[in-house]
């Protein structure tokens, strides 16, 4: 009688992982899906923030060098300037925020898209940090171009008293004596 238990028992466990087995796979299908679409809106959008000739790939499995699979998120950046892809976190500096910036927005317009919503808002937040004069003007360009291409109205947050043509307005917040004045 016991023995019949632990047979039952063993099978159930036996199908229990094979469910989760076949969970997790769906799971990886969808985020790979995700992530092409991903890869192909932030690549598409390289140029624009200046990062002419880049690429970036994300992977959720990556084979090892000694030929196991590894999973989880892996992201590869491959400018004009390398012959092979280098992981996300080599670049530093202007580069990475640069590669940054665009991955969000990526990641923004793909998940936006993905649940069937729409946000005609966007907050971006010292998002200009690490970018020389020049990125920041590209970045205010490329955000510039992205309110007008989907009609959405975007704010930029930043410490620095930042000029631009293309800002439509600019807030100015300082503080002083622990009371923050609007100008």
């Amino acid at each position: 009688m016991l023995s019949k238990q632990i047979s039952k028992l063993q099978k159930q466990i036996e199908q229990v992982k094979f469910w989760v087995k076949g969970f997790k796979e769906v799971r990886l299908f969808i985020l790979e899906e995700v992530l092409q679409e991903m890869e192909m809106v932030t690549n598409a959008s390289l140029e624009e923030i200046r990062l002419v000739g880049w690429q970036v790939h994300y992977e959720v499995e990556r084979e090892t060098k000694s030929g196991t699979t590894n999973r989880g998120l892996h992201v590869w950046v491959q400018s004009p300037a390398n012959k092979e892809a280098v992981r996300w976190e080599c670049w530093s500096g202007g580069e990475s925020q640069r590669l940054k910036i665009v991955s969000a927005a990526a990641l923004n317009d793909v998940l936006l898209t993905h649940v069937g919503a729409s946000c005609n808002v966007e907050i971006w937040d010292e998002s200009g940090s690490f970018l020389s004069d020049n990125g920041v003007e590209d970045f205010i360009e490329f955000l510039a171009n992205r309110a007008e291409d989907q009609q959405k109205v975007i704010f930029m947050v930043d410490h620095l008293a930042r000029q631009s043509a293309r800002f439509a307005s600019t807030i100015t917040v300082t503080k002083k004596d622990g009371v923050s004045l609007i100008s």
